[in-house]
């Protein structure tokens, strides 16, 4: 009996020790800073726990270290965490793709044009496409938009596609428009202009869908380019603090790249896609076999992103009224009928789709909120968050139709501080009052996300932060903010930027705040956006990001 009474006690000494000594190494503990939880129950904690890619829990760390005495920790060092940012509207495959061309941000002319391309390609083979991306449209709109000669002479032997920043101009050089076969006899298209000199020759600067006429003659990406830029583009973003992305208008190409990524567990981010809705081929396909729902909210396809009128720089967004400025050269643009938008959103009412529209001028908002209005009554109890991308200039009616309708205004707090130099000139002291109104729309109780559209203007999130706080451009001009009446504050941006942004894509049970079960998507900065000078909120900088809890930017 002596022997056995040893035996066991050895046994469950063995026993014993063994679950003391098991450590719970698969959770990590994170204390030593402020956690923005981006809730109401818990706005601010001290602690949170993590296990599996998801929040196990929020709290004090004296509980939270009490409860998980072995887990893994690490120490913030006084840096603040909160939710990943949600870039809402972007344009990925671009960004990435962008670092394959001349980078064009901030020219004034042609010459510095020419100078930046011969510094990135600096013997280029004759024939070879030179590409460049970032001059500003609506600058240079307003002062007269370039003409080819220059790139002519310093480039003969080579076609050149300069696309401007916000996408709505392509400048051309004579061997571009060669390759196109386009001359003084080609007719502008449908829906676009050709600009001409008084000879009646091109200029080179194609606006709208008239760029078409020759970029479907540089060559095409090929799939595995396509990917690599789109990886390139998501890990820049990563480094920058954001964990989920919606991307703008994807076609068919694009698509199956993003799918084939999805599949190969190779998406740095989280993606939200947006189909082309301009694109009738590709949502007859959607809309017979219905969206595509990640249930981890990793890839997920259930909205559609339709263009609809074109741009204030380049004079092409549809307003009620005559522009102000130059109101004989503009060419108000609708790049899709509003039956066929009409005909898109009674089918995404009936097969789960969300609609997303480009809407810039007064008149295209209302257009399009008609419609919205039309598409939506047989469904009042639809929980459809349907979306106006960019709802730039809104008739006074808009706030109240936004918010008893619920439709989500997608803004970009870029726009607002990069078209301040030309944007009053366009639509004169009255309209600019319902222009780029953020404020006006949280008034009214309609939803509102701030995003970047990147990659046109400054688009990391602690320079949309920045913007949308201060109403003033990187040198904080103009003093006090551009209408900074229309401004908002840190923690409604954060809100804009994390959570409703989630809720704009369906996702707010999933991502967007930090909460118990909740994916750990969270971004580390070394201060406090609450806590710093407005005019230091461009240069908080990303410690780590970490996406369902693996650190994807960060030592």
């Amino acid at each position: 009996m002596h022997r056995l009474t040893t035996v066991l006690l050895m046994i469950l000494l063995l026993v014993g020790c063994g679950r003391q000594s098991t450590p719970t190494s698969d959770i990590l503990l994170i204390k030593g800073g402020t956690i923005l939880t981006m809730t109401e129950a818990q706005p601010v904690v001290e602690a949170m726990a993590v296990q599996d890619g998801k929040v196990l829990g929020l709290g004090t760390a004296a509980y939270l270290t009490e409860k998980y005495p072995d887990a893994e920790t690490q120490d913030l060092a006084g840096a603040v965490l909160l939710p990943g940012f949600i870039d809402s509207h972007v344009h990925v495959h671009e960004l990435g793709r962008d670092r394959l061309k001349a980078d064009l941000t901030g020219v004034e002319s042609v010459a510095q044009m020419v100078e930046r391309l011969r510094a990135f390609y600096p013997n280029p083979k004759p024939g070879e496409w030179l590409r460049a991306q970032g001059w500003d449209e609506g600058v240079w709109g307003s002062k007269g938009y370039p003409d080819r000669a220059e790139l002519d002479t310093a480039f003969p032997d080579n076609p050149i596609h300069l696309e401007s920043l916000h996408g709505f101009a392509g400048f051309y050089n004579g061997k571009a428009l060669e390759a196109a076969g386009i001359d003084t006899a080609t007719p502008d298209p449908k829906v676009g202009t050709i600009l001409r000199r008084e000879d009646g020759t091109p200029t080179g600067v194609m606006l709208t869908l008239a760029q078409g006429l020759v970029n479907k003659h540089i060559p095409a990406d090929t799939p595995e380019t396509t990917r690599d830029a789109i990886v390139a583009g998501l890990q820049t973003m990563a480094a920058a603090g954001v964990t989920s992305v919606h991307e703008a208008g994807m076609d068919s190409e694009r698509l199956q790249a993003f799918r084939d990524l999805a599949d190969a567990g190779k998406l740095p981010v989280r993606v939200y896609g947006m189909l082309n809705g301009n694109d009738e081929a590709l949502m007859d396909q959607w809309f017979a076999s219905g969206p595509l729902i990640d249930p981890n909210a990793f890839f997920s396809v259930r909205s559609i992103k339709v263009f609809y009128d074109g741009s204030l720089g380049s004079r092409t967004a549809l307003l009620a009224e005559p522009y102000t400025d130059k109101p004989n050269e503009a060419e108000p643009t609708e790049r899709i009928s509003p039956e066929a938008v009409t005909g898109l959103a009674e089918r995404a009412a009936a097969r789960g789709f969300q609609m997303a529209v480009h809407a810039i001028g007064d008149e295209g908002n209302n257009r399009v909120m008609n419609l919205y209005e039309a598409s939506l009554k047989p469904y009042p109890d639809l929980d459809h968050r349907w979306r106006i991308e960019h709802a730039q200039v809104v008739l006074p009616d808009y706030y109240a139709r936004a918010a008893e309708l619920g439709v989500i205004s997608s803004m970009q707090s870029s726009h607002a501080v990069g078209d301040s130099k030309w944007a009053e000139d366009r639509l004169g002291p009255e309209r600019i009052q319902h222009a780029y109104a953020w404020r006006k729309i949280l008034a009214a109780g309609a939803p509102l996300i701030i995003n970047s559209d990147l990659p046109g203007e400054p688009w990391e999130p602690a320079i949309t932060l920045y913007f949308a706080v201060t109403r003033a451009d990187l040198k904080g001009n103009p003093p006090g903010g551009w209408y900074a009446s229309e401004a908002l504050t840190v923690m409604e941006t954060l809100a804009a930027m994390t959570i409703d942004s989630a809720r704009a894509a369906f996702q707010e049970d999933q991502i967007g705040s930090l909460a118990p079960g909740k994916f750990a998507d969270y971004v580390i900065l070394d201060r406090d956006p609450r806590k710093v000078p407005p005019a230091e909120l461009k240069d908080l900088r990303v410690l780590e990001t970490r996406v369902n809890g693996k650190k994807v930017f960060g030592e």
